[in-house]
């Protein structure tokens, strides 16, 4: 059966704007959450964005990260995502690399909204 989210991941309301993306179980920090965006020229943006970028709200004290390569990680960061996102935030071309997705900066509790800072546009 086709899920448009992980099946850790649901929609619901949101205190901060409209709908949000919520957690159904308990996120462990450093886990690989789900791909946002596809690389893709045709598109706007030159993205084709996924179920999973079109719910997460905005914060200045996100839960996640935004992070891009050009190949999907491993589901497990090990100690160095901090590293990882501040690598990501340096990097100048991003528009090249091919995917983007979440990932976990701490331990996400069931019923949590799921919160990025928005950096799709800033570059």
């Amino acid at each position: 059966m086709y899920r448009p989210l992980p099946k850790d991941l649901t929609i619901k309301d949101s205190k901060i704007d409209g709908l949000g993306l919520f957690s159904k179980t308990k996120i462990q920090k450093n886990s690989f959450i789900g791909i946002s965006h596809v690389k893709h020229d045709n598109f706007q943006d030159m993205y084709i964005r996924t179920p999973l970028g079109g719910f997460y709200n905005h914060s200045k004290n996100p839960n996640v990260a935004k992070l891009s390569s050009d190949s999907l990680p491993k589901y497990d960061f090990g100690q160095n995502i901090e590293e990882k996102v501040k690598e990501f935030l340096e990097y100048k071309d991003f528009k090249k690399l091919k995917y983007l997705y979440l990932v976990s900066l701490k331990d996400i509790e069931p019923g949590e909204e799921i919160l990025a800072k928005y950096t799709f546009y800033e570059f």
